[in-house]
This record gives structure tokens, sequence and C-alpha cells, in this order.
């Protein structure tokens, strides 16, 4: 039988209407219900400051920084160039546009010139504080001093770049024992919570440096970190141990022999291996120093 087709009609224009009214009801409820968008307002970025490393090594530096600018980036390592020559200044600087633009990169040539004739001196420039390490005599120390106040006016100096003290008083022989008094009075100081020398303990560390040089020939030290008792004692004496190693580093620079140096964390055995029963005092310890047989 033949399908018939029906004829189709055409909606009526009330019903057309009262669906285009729903459809437009639906979106503006939408709309309605929709969160708006908040206005996001820029955070501040909090600005940190500009660094700059350099380590001389036989002649030859390496760098290593942090600056503002491309400009910044390109007027060091003309500096470099300037200084150094090609092929004898090795290292990178990144670029952070939250550093602040850095007061010592007018002088740095300058200090640069002095500095390039001392073998084994390191420079850390960080915001308005210079800090100078490395095996370097009174004479050297000196020099660089007063390069870098002519070279970086108002900044803060520390390390090695503090004058260094009177040189009579090492100049004699130290029996061990007098050794051993005079480096358990040196009181070096650490970064908090950070096995690292504080950058102020520097030319103290220099001081020992020299004391331990004025001892005879065979002399050796065993080093024991100091310990600041908290709720996790593992990590106090790892702390401890990290402290007595960071110091023996801190001498090694100075020109010390590593095989004159031992080193143990606070209630260490020899072995590494805790000691029995070792509790700290409740008001920690001091770094201490001892005679090795």
């Amino acid at each position: 039988m033949p399908i018939r087709s029906m004829p189709f009609q055409r909606p009526s224009r009330s019903l057309a209407c009262a669906v285009a009214l729903f459809f437009a009801a639906a979106g503006c409820q939408r709309d309605a219900e929709a969160p708006a968008t908040p206005a996001t307002a820029n955070a501040p970025r909090v600005q940190i400051d500009a660094t700059l490393g350099l380590a001389d090594n036989s002649g030859s530096l390496r760098y290593d920084g942090t600056v503002d600018s491309e400009t910044t980036r390109n007027a060091i390592e003309r500096a470099l160039l300037s200084v150094y020559g090609n092929g004898r200044a090795q290292g990178s600087i990144d670029i952070d546009p939250t550093a602040a633009t850095p007061i010592w990169a007018a002088g740095l040539e300058g200090f640069l010139r002095t500095l390039s004739t001392v073998p084994g001196a390191g420079l850390r420039l960080s915001g308005n504080q210079a800090s100078l390490t490395g095996p370097l005599d009174a004479d050297q120390r000196r020099a660089l001093r007063a390069a870098a106040e002519r070279a970086f006016p108002g900044m803060r100096l520390s390390g090695l770049f503090e004058p260094p003290g009177d040189d009579s008083a090492t100049a004699r022989t130290l029996s061990p024992e007098a050794l051993a008094k005079t480096l358990n009075e040196t009181r070096v100081a650490f970064k908090p919570g950070s096995g690292e020398v504080s950058d102020d303990s520097l030319a103290l560390v220099a001081q020992a440096a020299d004391a331990i040089r004025a001892a005879p020939d065979g002399t050796r030290l065993l080093i024991v970190g100091p310990v600041t008792p908290s709720n996790d004692a593992a990590n106090d004496v790892f702390l401890s141990r990290q402290r007595a190693e960071a110091l023996k580093v801190q001498l090694v620079l100075q020109g010390i022999s590593p095989a004159v140096i031992d080193t143990r964390g606070w209630g260490q055995n020899a072995d590494g291996t805790p000691a029995e029963n070792a509790s700290p005092p409740a008001g920690g310890a001091s770094m201490r120093f001892e005679l090795l047989r």
C-alpha cells in the first residue's frame, strides 16, 4: 500500500513565540546564575637582591649570579672580559625581573683589577653586602679591602674584608695544648638552621688557620660540631656533623691540609655511630676542638 505523506503544517505564530520566550528566559536565567568573574588585582612582586659570585682558581675565574636585566648582565660580562680577557672567566648569569638593580655593578670592573692579582680569592656580592673568602694573607686582605672601599662605597664588607688581627699573636710557635685552648675560645657562628659558616665569622676562621699553622708539625685536630637540642635528635646530630665539616672546608680554603683535621658530630663515635647514652645539655653545646694523639 502506498504511504501517503502528511502535509507539513507550519507551527502557529503563538507556539513559535512561546518557544522563543522559553529559551530567552532560560538564557537570561543562566546569565543571572553564572558567577561574575572577579577582577584580579596584580599582586606586588617581592623584590630580591641581585647576586654575583666570583671564585679564582689558578688564574681562571668562575662566576654565577642573578641580576635584573639583560643590560646589567651585559655590563658585568664586559667588565669580566676587560679584566680577564677571552677564556679566563667562565660561568653564567641569570636574569630575574624581580631582582633589584645592583648597586655594585658600576664599581665592579675597578675591583676586579685588584681581585685578578690575588690567586684563590673569592667574592660574593648580594644586595648591599660584599663578602671575601680564600687563602689570603694579611697584606692581600688589606689590599682587597681598600679596593672594595673604593669600588663599593657604603656597602657592608664582611668575611675576610674584616681587618686582620695582630700578626704577632700567631707569629710565635704554639704548643698543641695552647692551640687547642686558642681554638676553643674562637666562637665561630653559623647561618641559622644551616651548616654554612656565617660570613661574619670568616675572619675568625682565618685567625684559626693562622694559629694551626703556628703549631708544631704533626699536630692533628678533631672538630666536634656544635649542637642545639630540638625535637629531632637525629637531625641535631646531622647538623652538628655538617657544621664541623663546613668549618674544616673553610680551614682548608685557608691553606690548612685536610689531613690534619678530623670531624665528628656531637654525640658520635669516631666511626660516626651514636655514642651510648649521649644526650646534649638543655642549653646545647659549643664547637669543640680536641687534639688527636
